[in-house]
């Protein structure tokens, strides 16, 4: 058995000069897997948290979801590759080493090593022949100082470090605020935004402890994730915690779910890694909680991270003047430039920062390669940021699924050096007729090939699956280019360079503004999930646009069945579909001949002293035969004929939602309104005055 003494002296040694320093290190371990694991299980590190699947490394954990990992404290940690190169978990281990820590990645020296981790990103029926993002993580490992293998250790260069001060005054104004928060005026919510190891959990836990006359939950998707705060809690009153701890002193653990059911009271409510939660559930604890801190980690790979950023800060600052936040920037787990922190943004781009500039050059399309993108390291820091950007969802994986995921198109915008646009587009279906009459019954659900598994199921033509599909999985346009046509441009490019594609379409949380967006490019709606989008708050639409002759006459059969459907959801489950949304859905849904007998009773009902409730049959069956009758008509003509019509909202609530003055001004504007839809339908209908 190999020696280890000479590793472990190096560490201790590494160790040392951190604790002096308050840094952190990354340490790369690269040769077979056994000798790997002989290297971990001997090490003498105390408190280290081992991320692995394999049962041999003692005391090893392999959580499914990095937010699993979030909110915990290691002075050290040991990352099994072999287990599988997730980039996600990786991050989300980094930012549990303490100052003086070292984080141990263990790798294979076999070129022909596959990576567990890619079988998460790969859709049925594709292989991924050779990882780019592996290719670009391991050379840039390489030059990192602390490389071992299993047969050279690096000479050991002292890094010489200058005793570290710590500045505490950024969490301590922080502490101050949360301490106003929960004395000063309610409903001034308090946002505290940091990078890992700037001392959000710690403030929590700090503030907590001066106000011990106060009931306080914190609210977090798991316990484990709010451990820092009962420590310092704790600390700071000199008691002792439990391992998993949910209540100490005058601070209690909740989860989201069982917050929002059972609405227990408290005097102030802490929210920690609000990024982690959905908006849709941080707008509900929103209104049921008068004083509220909100607290998050601001780097991607919390998973609804871009969510929280764009949507749900932007209607904190919409709807409350006083609303207070604060950006922690200043580390107050280690000191400033932390040898880890850089390492792992290098590696996996989390710092990524858009450079938006202005030119009056002309636009360049173009697709790139994943051969491209690896050796242009400059453009794919752009492409990162600008998804991250422009996008809810955006996460460490996303990376790898850039550079790795075979079915994955990418095209982009330049405008001289400069990215301007970009857009992802998956290649999907190819499948046998057996798996797809699989896929079509139920009975199966391959991994990937989304767009092309619903169309084959609201079909029910197995064709579908077995032709190409092309869906479009992002698009971003850079902010100075918005309103430019661009994003149009860059739509059309990537349709020509489709081949063999019967369908070219989208999936996204549906608005008005996104819908119009892929409308006026000519895609149709097709499916409105049931479902709410985690991030987004919004139900997800399908749009799709046939390329071939066979497709055009598949899509207007399930355009036609999704207007029949969504005409009767509107008086259920979408009854409190945005009216915004319906309208832009309505000029786009196919005409159909309107009965005679239809439009004698019109003119009968028209010229009498009609009423909303003896009304609302008929202008319900008139305007879906007509649906674009609706579409010149100004936006409060729109409003009160969707909803009192086509979604059929009960009067009071109408009443309230338009900020009218009773029944009386409700059925004036009511009949107005329906007088100003009339002489549009005529038109259309060619009725003769």
């Amino acid at each position: 058995m190999q020696d280890f003494k000479p590793y472990n002296e190096y560490l201790t040694a590494l160790c040392n000069e951190l604790v002096i320093a308050k840094h952190r290190q990354l340490v790369i371990v690269q040769g077979s897997e056994t000798w790997c694991h002989q290297f971990a299980n001997q090490l003498a590190l105390k408190n280290t948290y081992v991320f692995s699947s394999n049962s041999l490394l003692a005391n090893s954990e392999f959580p499914k979801h990095a937010h699993q990992i979030l909110g915990q404290e290691f002075q050290h940690a040991i990352f099994d590759g072999f287990s599988g190169l997730y980039a996600d978990k990786l991050a989300a281990l980094a930012g549990t080493v303490k100052a003086g820590g070292i984080l141990i990645l263990l790798l294979p020296d076999d070129n022909n090593w596959q990576d567990p981790a890619l079988t998460s990103i790969t859709s049925y029926g594709e292989e991924i022949k050779h990882s780019f993002f592996n290719q670009r993580f391991f050379a840039k490992l390489k030059l990192q100082p602390h490389y071992f293998t299993e047969h050279s250790l690096p000479t050991y260069q002292s890094i010489s470090p200058a005793t570290a001060e710590i500045n505490y005054q950024q969490q301590q104004a922080c502490v101050e605020q949360i301490i106003k928060t929960a004395t000063g005026r309610a409903n001034r919510p308090f946002v505290i935004s940091a990078d890992r190891g700037r001392g959000k959990s710690a403030a929590l836990g700090l503030a907590a402890a001066n106000l011990q006359d106060k009931k306080i939950l914190i609210c977090a998707t798991q316990a484990k994730a709010v451990q820092t705060s009962f420590k310092h809690l704790a600390s700071e009153l000199g008691i002792t915690k439990e391992q998993n701890c949910k209540q100490l002193a005058n601070l209690s653990y909740i989860a989201p779910d069982t917050l929002l059911h059972e609405k227990p009271d408290c005097d102030l409510l802490f929210v920690d890694e609000a990024a982690a939660i959905p908006v849709p559930m941080l707008l509900q604890i929103l209104k049921s909680y008068p004083r509220i801190v909100f607290a998050s980690t601001m780097v991607g790979y919390e998973g609804n991270g871009r969510g929280y950023t764009l949507r749900f800060l932007h209607y904190l600052r919409s709807q409350f003047k006083s609303l207070k936040t604060i950006t922690l920037d200043e580390p107050v787990r280690f000191a400033k430039h932390d040898p880890l922190e850089n390492s792992l943004r290098k590696l996996l781009l989390l710092d990524a920062k858009y450079p938006g500039t202005q030119s009056s050059e002309p636009f360049q399309f173009a697709n790139i390669s994943k051969e491209q993108l690896v050796d242009d390291e400059q453009l794919l820091s752009q492409i990162m940021a600008l998804l991250a950007l422009a996008h809810y969802q955006t996460t460490v994986n996303d990376l790898r699924q850039l550079l790795d995921a075979p079915e994955l198109q990418l095209s982009i915008c330049k405008q001289e050096n400069a990215l301007k646009a970009v857009c992802l587009v998956a290649v999907e279906g190819g499948l046998t007729a057996k798996i797809a009459e699989q896929v079509k019954i139920g009975k199966r659900r391959p991994h990937g090939h989304l767009m092309a598994q619903t169309i084959t199921q609201l079909s029910q033509s197995t064709e579908d699956l077995c032709k190409r599909s092309a869906r479009v999985v992002r698009i971003a346009v850079a902010p100075e280019c918005h309103q430019q046509g661009i994003g149009s441009a860059l739509l059309n490019y990537c349709e020509k360079q489709l081949d063999n594609c019967d369908y070219f379409g989208a999936s996204f949380g549906a608005n008005a503004s996104l819908v119009k967006f892929w409308q006026s490019n000519g895609f149709k709606v097709i499916k409105l999930g049931f479902s709410y989008d985690k991030a987004t708050a919004e139900h997800s639409a399908l749009v799709i646009k046939p390329l071939t002759r066979q497709a055009k006459h598949s899509a207007t059969q399930l355009i036609g069945e999704f207007k029949h459907d969504f005409s009767l959801q509107l008086l259920g489950h979408f009854s409190h579909l945005p009216w915004q949304l319906i309208a832009e859905l309505l000029p786009h849904f196919p005409q159909s001949k309107c009965p005679t007998v239809l439009l004698s009773r019109a003119e009968r009902l028209i010229n009498s002293e009609f009423s909303l409730f003896n009304a609302q049959p008929l202008l319900w069956q008139l305007i879906w035969h007509t649906p674009i009758s609706l579409n010149l008509l100004n936006q409060d003509t729109k409003f009160i004929l969707i909803r009192l019509i086509l979604q059929q909202s009960c009067t009071d609530h109408f009443i309230s939602e338009a900020n009218l003055s009773g029944k009386k001004e409700l059925n004036t504007q009511f009949k107005a309104a329906v007088q100003g839809w009339y002489a549009h339908f005529k038109l259309l209908n060619n009725i003769d005055n």
